[in-house]
């Protein structure tokens, strides 16, 4: 199918089946985790918890119903059946064979104690980003580091970065020509995962019209280019978090943390640019494209850490007097720029929060993220990078 597309975290996933007895599979909704699985792994048998019936049996006999699958298993949604999670580890202890169950789950196994204890030794854990720049154009994934040394050219043009962040990594809408299209896609799949995923996490009475009014306020923050914090917000913050946390739990938002040094809120991100262009509509504009290409840069060095088997804090900088600094890797301060006047005649505008973020964070370097095939990787000062230097 037109929409498949090998996976960098693959090689990672074979290696930790060849050692666990469970391999977790987490992710949003819809990203490709029973492909990886089925068609990549050529795991055949597979039960999903979607399924009312199915589900209904593997919560009230967990150990029956999985004594009649032999292993290997794919149990997809396994997070909806939690008293399955007992039975698998009475399973494993008993026969320790590696890459028995692989679960899968659009929202976080650790959600309730139980499930922690249950899966705690016994599990290999992964997330499944959307695609990649280099999966959507079927290239090998990039070997640079993380240490800012490699100065090999771009290996994407930027027209072909631009495409694709509007388009997002989605596996289905990804690949689809129609805008009309990708938007009807976008809007079955927001109100399938506020109505039916989103609701499980909200604490008391859950009201939709409070979610969908958060996203779309997200949606004119980003607008202004800037990125949504608690102060944005007209509702009580408490009420805010909650709904927005919730939605971090069903991987439809990324929360970022400010860096220590500095003195921001948490702000938060859509997880998939795609999505983000949807909400967006025909919105054009530098503030536009701001968000967007935060959004899939957002994407790409999350998704490479992830297949690397590296940590990735998700960590910005800002102080009362600064701007925005996107993204704080190793100690390093990147700040993005959507335009080439950025990085030309308002370049000297642009490197001031990195300067001041250079100083506090004791970093000799910094950089801009811009669209651009130049590499500038100084020993010490502000270098730049073009927006694809991790795809």
């Amino acid at each position: 199918m037109p929409h498949e597309r090998s996976r960098h975290i693959q090689p990672r996933m074979e290696a930790a089946a060849k050692l666990w007895p469970v391999i977790g599979l987490i992710g949003p909704r819809q990203s490709g985790k029973t492909t990886l699985l089925t068609r990549l792994l050529g795991i055949q048998n597979v039960v999903s918890l979607d399924d009312l019936e199915t589900r209904t049996e593997a919560a009230t006999s967990p150990r029956p119903f999985l004594a009649k699958i032999t292993p290997p298993l794919v149990i997809d949604e396994a997070q909806k059946a939690p008293a399955l999670f007992d039975a698998i580890k009475y399973s494993v202890d008993r026969r320790k064979i590696p890459g028995s169950y692989f679960l899968t789950g659009s929202s976080s196994f650790s959600q309730k104690i139980g499930i922690r204890e249950s899966l705690t030794g016994r599990i290999g854990l992964f997330e499944l980003h959307p695609l990649t720049l280099s999966e959507l154009e079927r290239k090998a994934p990039s070997t640079r580091n993380f240490k800012m040394k490699s100065t090999e050219p771009a290996r994407f043009e930027i027209e072909s970065w631009a495409q694709r962040m509007i388009s997002g990594g989605m596996p289905v809408p990804a690949f689809m020509r129609s805008a009309q299209e990708r938007q009807l896609y976008w809007s079955s799949w927001l109100e399938t995962t506020i109505y039916r995923d989103l609701a499980p996490f909200i604490p008391g009475k859950f009201d939709p019209d409070i979610a969908f009014g958060l996203l779309n306020r997200m949606v004119r923050v980003i607008e202004d280019g800037e990125i949504p914090t608690l102060k944005h917000f007209s509702q009580p913050a408490r009420t805010v978090r909650k709904y927005l946390d919730a939605m971090c739990e069903i991987f439809l938002l990324k929360r970022f943390l400010c860096h220590e040094s500095g003195t921001g809120k948490d702000i938060w991100y859509f997880f998939d640019s795609g999505l983000l262009s949807h909400l967006l509509k025909n919105t054009s504009g530098e503030a536009a494209t701001l968000g967007l290409c935060r959004h899939f840069l957002m994407n790409e060095i999350s998704a490479r850490h992830g297949f690397m088997g590296a940590r990735f804090d998700r960590t910005y900088y800002k102080t009362a007097r600064s701007d925005l600094v996107d993204f704080v890797i190793n100690g390093i301060p990147f700040k993005v720029v959507p335009s080439v006047s950025g990085i030309t005649n308002q370049r000297g505008w642009q490197e001031k929060p990195l300067l001041s973020a250079m100083r506090k964070l004791n970093s000799k370097t910094g950089f801009l993220i811009g669209p651009t095939n130049k590499i500038e990787l100084p020993k010490k000062g502000v270098g730049l990078i073009p927006w694809s230097y991790w795809s």
